[in-house]
């Protein structure tokens, strides 16, 4: 992502990436011809729609896991948020 941002496609709505996690966090996202797990979508999902300059951490993860109705435990929150964060890095890396 980072290197090839420009080639990649997302949705860059922070909004449907929110709704999308959501989907995720409970179990209903159906997104036909996607082969990528659950957990590398929400990961996605959080990081894409994360503001580009602020580290997502477990408790952000925790706090928008219970907004939106379906918390985590804090080692799912712990593991989301590195794996967000990653993605969050990518997109400003890619994004210049």
């Amino acid at each position: 992502l980072s290197t090839n941002f420009d080639n990649q496609t997302y949705i860059d709505s922070p909004l449907q990436n929110l709704s999308m996690l959501r989907d995720a966090l409970d179990g209903s996202i159906s997104l036909p011809g996607v082969s990528n797990s659950n957990e590398t979508l929400m990961a996605v999902f959080l990081g894409v729609a994360s503001d580009k300059t602020v580290p997502i951490s477990p408790d952000a993860v925790t706090a928008v896991s219970t907004i939106l109705g379906a918390p985590v435990s804090p080692t799912e929150a712990a593991r989301l948020a590195a794996d967000a964060e990653a993605v969050r890095i990518a997109v400003l890396a890619g994004h210049g």
